[in-house]
């Protein structure tokens, strides 16, 4: 990209929310030439060591596997997906620039796994945004730094080295923590009150927050931290100054789901106007659609 020209792809959902006002714009521009003079100005090797590689490799093939089986594979989490949260209303807020889904209109899909095949990657990203779990985001990542830190002896002193000499993955903490800042299980355990079927929603609901729990303690072991963000104090105050704007949308929009799934998505246009506003409002206040 950085060879005299870039060229830069925005999604439909952010248009307004960037450009449509000039200093909005104009300030959304400045952030991108920063964010290039920053990639430009940054030495083009650094050492990697064969160690980190590995680790790495490792790491990522035990965090795969366990999402693969915890969530993509496993039909319990993904029928609590489309319960949990409002992806099968994502239509009414007519937001995206393409259809939520792949499959034909009409077609009969009975299998929550085949479903969610046939669900683009936005959408899938969205809906547990929107439900404040986040949980693409770090789902899979405690598991994986917690096993590698116990099957091998100074594994967590390792993940700390990499942590402050490895670029790759110090931002890929850094991301991972940010998902969990922005993550919300009291707003999402609300969300979870929705799943019918009470078994099902408390054990997927324990997995969840099971993992959480674990990636949040195995992110501030290897960063040094007491709590998250404790070294990116502008973003912790940003959350903190939002969520208390967004978290009564979150609730309205939880009543309004329910109200709706309770009449069998029958046709109520103001029903169906309130739920696409909390939608739109919510992806504006978390400034993420997915």
């Amino acid at each position: 990209a950085f060879t005299g020209r870039i060229r830069i792809t925005e999604q439909g959902e952010v248009l307004n929310f960037k450009y449509s006002d000039a200093v909005l714009a104009e300030r959304s521009f400045e952030l991108m030439i920063a964010a290039s003079l920053d990639a430009l100005a940054r030495p083009r090797a650094f050492p990697v060591e064969a160690e980190w590689v590995a680790a790495m490799e490792e790491m990522s093939d035990e965090a795969f596997a366990f999402y693969r089986a915890s969530v993509m594979e496993n039909a319990e989490t993904l029928r609590y997906f489309h319960q949990a949260t409002p992806v099968r209303e994502f239509e009414l807020a007519k937001s995206g620039s393409r259809p939520s889904r792949r499959a034909a209109e009409g077609e009969d899909v009975r299998d929550p796994r085949d479903e969610v095949t046939a669900l683009r990657a936005i959408p899938w990203v969205f809906g547990w945004m929107q439900s404040r779990h986040v949980l693409p985001a770090w789902f899979g990542v405690g598991h994986a730094l917690a096993r590698y830190c116990r099957a091998h002896d100074g594994g967590e002193d390792l993940l700390r080295t990499m942590t402050g000499k490895f670029p790759l993955f110090h931002d890929l903490i850094s991301n991972v923590e940010n998902g969990l800042a922005k993550a919300d299980l009291s707003i999402a355990r609300r969300y979870s009150l929705l799943v019918e079927d009470e078994g099902l929603r408390e054990r997927v609901w324990g997995m969840i927050a099971e993992e959480f729990g674990r990636t949040q303690d195995m992110i501030l072991r290897v960063t040094g931290q007491r709590k998250l963000l404790e070294h990116n104090p502008v973003l912790a105050r940003s959350i903190k100054l939002r969520n208390p704007y967004v978290d009564p949308m979150s609730l309205i929009q939880i009543e309004l789901l329910r109200r709706r799934r309770r009449r069998g998505g029958e046709d109520d246009e103001e029903l169906k106007y309130a739920l696409a506003a909390t939608i739109n409002g919510i992806s504006a206040g978390l400034r993420n659609t997915g």
